[in-house]
């Protein structure tokens, strides 16, 4: 089993990648489905082979 990355470096970066998400203009962001009380957005990843998805 490998080891597990720097604590410290692993937490930074999800941070930022977090923070990084967060701020993605409104624009870029597409209805994936919408029910009476959710409403569930997406968006194609620029990281891997799929979608970002924000409820």
């Amino acid at each position: 089993m490998e080891g597990l990355p720097d604590v410290g470096s692993f937490s930074s970066r999800l941070k930022n990648t977090l923070i990084q998400y967060h701020n993605i203009e409104d624009d870029k962001w597409r209805v994936a489905k919408k029910t009476k009380d959710v409403t569930v957005w997406r968006k194609p990843s620029e990281e891997f082979n799929g979608y970002l998805i924000a409820v």
